[in-house]
């Protein structure tokens, strides 16, 4: 087995022992505050299947460079989530839908950080393996915040299909403080 694809089930049975439970309540908070358009419950499975692709992708890019792993945070999976459904919700992409900057939707959700970034990126298909290496890593600037040595953290949302059929995706990276 060669060390890419060790480093990822790692990863992976890591994140599925230890933060399973994060996800289930994100899944919960996510229907209860249903968008105008309603997300089936076979969909929302995708959608937590699509966020544990995106985090293995992350980490996998993070691996190739030799940097450690990140780490789901409850509060980050929060926040990623709610700006994922205000941007479905909207069916626009922004980094500052009314007006909330970065900072302000990791202070929404309680997160005291020490660094923060964002990526976001819509699609109109549910693929969050494409838009981490096929959106994120081939712009520099989202390849910045992905492979950023320091972060230690993140949050991954996913809300749709929009109005308009399309996929919102929010990637928060962190460090606490």
């Amino acid at each position: 087995m060669n060390y890419f694809v060790t480093i990822s089930l790692i990863s992976l049975l890591r994140w599925l022992i230890t933060c399973s439970t994060l996800l289930f309540p994100l899944q919960q908070n996510a229907l209860s505050k249903a968008p105008n358009h309603s997300i089936a419950g076979w969909q929302t499975d995708n959608l937590q299947s699509e966020r544990e692709a995106i985090l293995v992708a992350t980490n996998q890019q993070r691996a190739r460079k030799r940097l450690p792993e990140l780490m789901p945070d409850t509060k980050l999976m929060q926040a990623a989530q709610q700006y994922a459904e205000l941007m479905a919700n909207k069916d626009e992409m922004s980094h500052t839908l009314n007006g909330l900057s970065l900072p302000d939707k990791a202070r929404r959700v309680g997160y005291a950080f020490r660094q923060l970034s964002e990526n976001i990126a819509l699609n109109t298909r549910l693929d969050g393996r494409f838009v981490v290496i096929n959106q994120w890593m081939e712009s520099s600037g989202h390849r910045k915040n992905l492979l950023t040595k320091d972060i230690t953290a993140i949050g991954i949302g996913i809300a749709g299909p929009s109005k308009q059929n399309r996929y919102y995706y929010c990637q928060l990276f962190g460090t606490p403080l």
